[in-house]
Formats: structure tokens, C-alpha cells, sequence
């Protein structure tokens, strides 16, 4: 019976259990009708109790008999849902551990992909490690076959020198190639029981030519790494040489970029490099140091600098600023002119020869390079040319045709002896005179070219002053000459004594012939600590602000109505400026123009000077 009870399913159980009940119902209601009058004989009374007891063992034998294996069946359903949780458990615990595994290989993908991994591969190994459970590990870089640097993971100093030097293990797997693996007893004072260390070491090869570049090592506890561990580390160890031949690829791409910038940096010509694909402008230092008023991110001289471009703010300091504006904005609209642009900065004060030239990449416009070549030096050279020339036709001709007609009317004509004496001596001037211009010219190229010899001594500022004085006022009476020192200070310093007698005489010429109308010239010494201080003022016509800072250049004249009618050739300041210069001094020019100029010049008083 009990049997065949448990071969039946939930539903016939039940079914059987409702019919006992629905029996038992049936029983008790029979037992009621009987009674339902309250007549009731000791026959039918004893009749309804025998009725109403068999319902009740009924009842009770269903019970015994349905309800425990149906107690059972429930139990035994209980425990099987209960293993069933718990493989749940264990299903859902490991894929909780895939997950987490994942995530990591995620990350050391990525880590892997990521720009930040070519420079810091802790991250890598630290996944890595991570990822197998590892207890340590290491990445060691090879180069020429030696270990170069190590990227640890939770291990000492002692431990990584100890695998660098006395891993046989590591040594194995740099000779052949392969990967291996080992496991080693271990005892010591932490822990009760030895225990095993297992370590496995990958090497990472460069697939384009089979060299080693890398080794990566890990090592665990009491657990060895299994066949799919091994491989899925292979795995990882080619994407690790992918990984650093990035690293390679990219430090060489960085270097060669610090060389280029290098090498635009020390170009002396300004340059502009605009790239249209990342839509950006560059500029290298002589660029900077040419436009210093605009806004550059100068990082050093490994570096090309990035420029916040306004052509407007470009153009300010261009004396040609419209076509300089048009030629700029044909480059900015990928449209460079073939042509160049001659142009000049800070009115004349600089020269510029402007062309693009257009860099190609894969037949495309890449980007326009924008040169400003300095050009100062050509053209004060040209123009000093033409000084030259114009100097020359005007300061030999005249002295040489009047030598020419004199001499002519002396050979065809018979003269008056007072007439021919007046003839000769005017021959004798313009020949002084030719004498005195060619001996300029001669004498400012050899101290260009480092080739005059001076004679030096000691050489009194103060006698020398008071000498030169005395001649130059004879040759005047419109001016009046004076001398301001202290006579009882000493003046004298070690010079060439010629040499300062024409810097000094060529002073006060310029400071006669510049003062058409007479006046005061002064000639002031002063004595400083180490040096000494002369001045020539005069209250002359005075130089014009915008040309100082030529003044001092071969036959450079200011260009002026006042100045045309006075002659000369332009050397006569560059010559002082030499002499100073030879002299280790300085000489330098205050003016107002219209008021005068004081021209100053410091000497020291000896060479020792100059070297303290």
C-alpha cells in the first residue's frame, strides 16, 4: 500500500485525500439526518457512533497512510531544491569570478591599447598578476640580450635582483626561447609547514625578426597554472610585444620630432608652419623672437611653439600691411602664392623676404610653411653699395675734376705767378682731401677686418683734448671751442695715442660741420672707477630719433634737407666706432633734433680693467 502510494504524483494524492474527506462528510452528514428529530433509540444511537467512528478512522487511516509519504515527498523535494541552490551558488560564485577575470582582461586590453601604457607598464603587470592570481610577478625588459629594467609586482628589491642574476629559470627561457615552468620548496620563518612556490616565465618576442624583447614572470602558491593559463599568458605575451614595439615606434617618432624641432629652432630664418588637416600653426624661436607681441605656448627649445595667429595683430608691424595681409590669408585658405613678398618692419627698420612653401603628404596639401627670411643684412649692404657708389661719384669726382681743370689751365695757359700758386694750392687741397677719404675708407676696413695695428701706451685724455681743441678752433671762428675737466684729476689710460686723436678729431669735425650756425662746442672729461667719460656736445641741428640706430653704420648720412647741403662721406663715425670698440669702449650718441647732440664715449683706463 505504501508503496503504491508513493508511485503516485502530488495530484492523485490529493484527489484520494478529498475523496476521504468528502466521505467523511457524507458519514457525518447521514449521522445528522438520523438525529435530526432528537428521537433517537439506543439501536440507532449505537448505529450513528459505529457510523461516525468508521469515518473517523477513515479519516485518521487516510491521514497516516497519504500523509507521510506526502511528508516525505515534500522533504525530498526540499533537499533537492536545496542542492539545486546551492549549485546555483556555485554556478552563480563562478560566474561571478569569470566576470571579475573579464573585467580584468578588459582592462589589460586596454591598458595594453591605452597611449598611457607606453610609458608605464606597472599598470600592465599589475593586471596581469591580478588576472591569474598570482602572488608577485614581473615584466623585465631585454635589450641586446640583456635584462635592461624591471617592472615589478608586489616584490622586493632583493627578490628582483635575485631573479635578474640567479634565476636559472629566467636564464632557461632567454637561451631557448621558450616558455617554462618550475616549482620549488620552501621554508621559512613565517610560516609553520614548507610550501610550494610554482613560477612560470613567457618570453615576448618581436614577431618581425624572433628577438627577445621582453619576459614576463609570475609566480604563485600551492597552485600550479594550468595548460589554459599558459595560454591565455602567450596570448597576453604577444600583445605585450605589440605593446612595446608601440613603445618603441612611438619614442622613436618622439625623438625624431625633438630633432626636427631642434632643427627648425636653430634655422635663423623666422618659420610658420600651418596643418590643415589638425588645423594648427607652429612657430619656431626665430619667429617668436621676431613677433614677441603675440601669444605663443613655448615649451623649450625641443619644441616647436603653438601660436594663436591674428592676421590683423601679424600685420601690425608691417609697412606693407595690405599685401602682406593678402599673401597670408592665400596661405590660411590653402591657397599658397608661388611668389614670394618683399616687405619691411617698424618703418625700414627690418627687411623681410616672405615665400610658402607647400608640403605634400600621399599627393594632398598637408600643410604650408610660411618663411620670413631677414633680409636686414642684404639690403644695408646694397645700400651701402650705393652709398658707395654715390660717395664715390661725388666725393672723388668733384676733388678730381677740380685737380683736372687746374692742372689743364696751368699746362695751356701762361699764368701770373700769384694766379698759378692760387692754382697749386687748390690742387693741393682736393688732393688732402683725396688722401683724407681714401685713408678712411682703407683704415675702416682694416679695422673690420681686425687687421690695424695700434701702438699702445699711456695716453693723457686731458693734454690730448686741449691739443685738439687748439687746432679745430683755428679752423673755425663761428664756434667756440671749450674744455671742461678737473686738471687735477688723471685722465690718462692706455691707448693708441693716433687712434684717439682721430676719434676725438673726427668728433668735434662732425660737431663744427653740424653746427651751420656757429655756437658752443664742449668737450667734457670725467674720471669713474675704472674708466673714463668723454663727452662732445654741441648745439647743432641734432639727429632725428628714427635714425640713431644706423648712425654708426659705413656711409650712412641722415636723409635731410638740413644735412644735404653739408658734405662728407659717412665714415667718420664708423671709424670712432671701431677705435672705441679696439679699445674696449663704448661709444654711443644722445640727441635732440633741432637742440644738439652730445656723442659719449667710455674708455676704460687699462686692459686689466677690462678683463676684472
Amino acid at each position: 500500500m505504501g508503496k503504491w502510494i508513493e508511485q503516485l504524483n502530488s495530484r492523485q494524492i490529493l484527489s484520494i485525500l478529498y475523496g476521504v474527506c468528502i466521505m467523511s462528510l457524507v458519514l457525518t452528514a447521514t449521522g445528522a439526518w438520523f438525529v435530526r428529530d432528537n428521537n433517537v433509540s439506543p439501536s440507532e444511537l449505537l448505529t450513528l457512533r459505529w457510523i461516525w467512528m468508521a469515518g473517523l478512522v477513515m479519516f485518521i487511516s487516510a491521514i497516516l497512510l497519504i500523509g507521510r509519504p506526502l511528508i516525505n515527498r515534500m522533504a525530498s523535494q526540499n533537499e533537492r531544491m536545496r542542492a539545486k541552490h546551492e549549485e546555483l551558488e556555485h554556478v552563480l560564485q563562478a560566474s561571478k569570478q569569470n566576470e571579475t577575470k573579464l573585467q580584468y582582461r578588459n582592462e589589460l586590453i586596454e591598458v595594453l591599447a591605452s597611449k598611457e601604457s607606453l610609458f608605464d607598464y606597472s599598470s600592465v603587470i599589475e593586471k596581469i598578476v591580478l588576472l591569474t592570481s598570482a602572488e608577485f610577478g614581473a615584466l623585465l625588459l631585454v635589450k641586446d640580450g640583456e635584462i635592461s629594467s624591471v617592472v615589478p609586482k608586489e616584490m622586493t628589491e632583493e627578490q628582483q635582483e635575485s631573479l635578474k642574476t640567479k634565476s636559472l629559470l629566467l636564464k632557461r627561457v632567454m637561451i631557448s626561447k621558450l616558455p617554462a615552468a618550475t616549482s620549488k620548496k620552501v621554508a621559512d620563518d613565517l610560516h609553520e609547514y614548507p610550501y610550494y612556490i610554482y613560477e612560470t616565465v613567457i618570453p615576448v618576442m618581436d614577431p618581425s625578426d624572433d628577438k627577445m624583447i621582453g619576459c614576463l614572470y609570475l609566480a604563485r602558491y600551492d597552485e600550479q597554472f594550468d595548460a589554459s593559463e599558459k595560454s591565455e599568458l602567450n596570448a597576453f605575451a604577444n600583445q605585450l610585444a605589440i605593446s612595446l614595439l608601440r613603445m618603441r615606434l612611438y619614442r622613436q617618432m618622439q625623438q625624431d620630432r625633438k630633432e626636427t624641432a631642434q632643427l627648425i629652432n636653430s634655422v635663423r630664418e623666422a618659420i610658420l608652419y600651418l596643418n590643415y588637416e589638425e588645423e594648427s600653426v607652429v612657430g619656431n624661436r626665430a619667429f617668436i623672437r621676431m613677433f614677441d607681441d603675440l601669444q605663443f605656448d613655448y615649451q623649450g627649445y625641443e619644441e616647436l611653439a603653438d601660436v594663436k595667429i591674428d592676421i590683423e595683430q601679424l600685420a601690425e608691424r608691417v609697412d606693407q600691411r595690405d599685401h602682406f595681409i593678402s599673401y597670408v590669408e592665400h596661405v590660411f585658405d590653402r591657397k599658397p602664392p608661388e611668389e614670394g613678398l618683399s616687405i619691411s618692419l617698424d618703418q625700414g627698420d627690418c627687411f623681410l623676404q616672405v615665400y610658402a612653401e607647400s608640403i605634400y603628404r600621399d599627393g594632398k596639401l598637408h600643410g604650408t610653411m610660411l618663411v620670413l627670411r631677414d633680409v636686414t643684412a642684404e639690403t644695408e649692404i646694397d645700400r651701402m653699395k650705393s652709398e658707395l657708389v654715390s660717395t664715390v661719384s661725388h666725393e672723388l669726382r668733384t676733388p678730381l675734376s677740380s685737380i683736372y681743370g687746374f692742372t689743364e689751365l696751368m699746362l695751356e695757359r701762361d699764368l701770373k705767378e700769384s694766379r698759378r700758386e692760387l692754382y697749386l694750392k687748390t690742387i693741393h687741397d682736393e688732393a688732402k682731401r683725396l688722401s683724407f677719404l681714401v685713408s678712411d675708407f682703407l683704415d675702416l676696413q682694416k679695422m673690420e677686418a681686425g687687421k690695424q695695428t695700434f701702438e699702445w701706451g699711456r695716453v693723457d685724455l686731458y693734454e690730448l683734448a686741449r691739443d685738439s681743441i687748439g687746432f679745430y678752433q683755428e679752423t673755425t671762428d663761428a664756434h667756440h671751442i671749450h674744455l671742461d675737466a678737473d686738471s687735477t684729476q688723471d685722465f690718462t689710460i692706455e691707448a693708441d695715442l693716433e687712434g684717439m686723436r682721430q676719434l676725438l678729431g673726427n668728433l668735434l669735425s662732425n660737431a663744427v660741420k653740424y653746427s651751420p650756425d656757429g655756437g658752443n662746442v664742449l668737450v667734457s672729461l670725467e674720471r669713474l672707477e675704472g674708466q673714463v667719460v668723454m663727452k662732445v656736445r654741441d648745439n647743432g641741428i641734432g639727429i632725428p630719433s628714427s635714425a640713431l640706430p644706423n648712425l654708426f653704420g659705413k656711409f650712412y648720412r641722415v636723409d635731410n634737407s638740413d644735412r644735404r647741403k653739408i658734405g662728407g662721406t659717412g665714415l667718420g663715425l664708423a671709424i670712432c666706432k671701431e677705435i672705441a670698440k679696439a679699445h674696449d669702449g663704448h661709444l654711443h650718441v644722445e640727441s635732440v633734433y633741432g637742440e644738439g647732440s652730445t656723442f659719449i664715449c667710455e674708455l676704460p683706463t687699462s686692459k686689466e680693467v677690462v678683463h676684472q
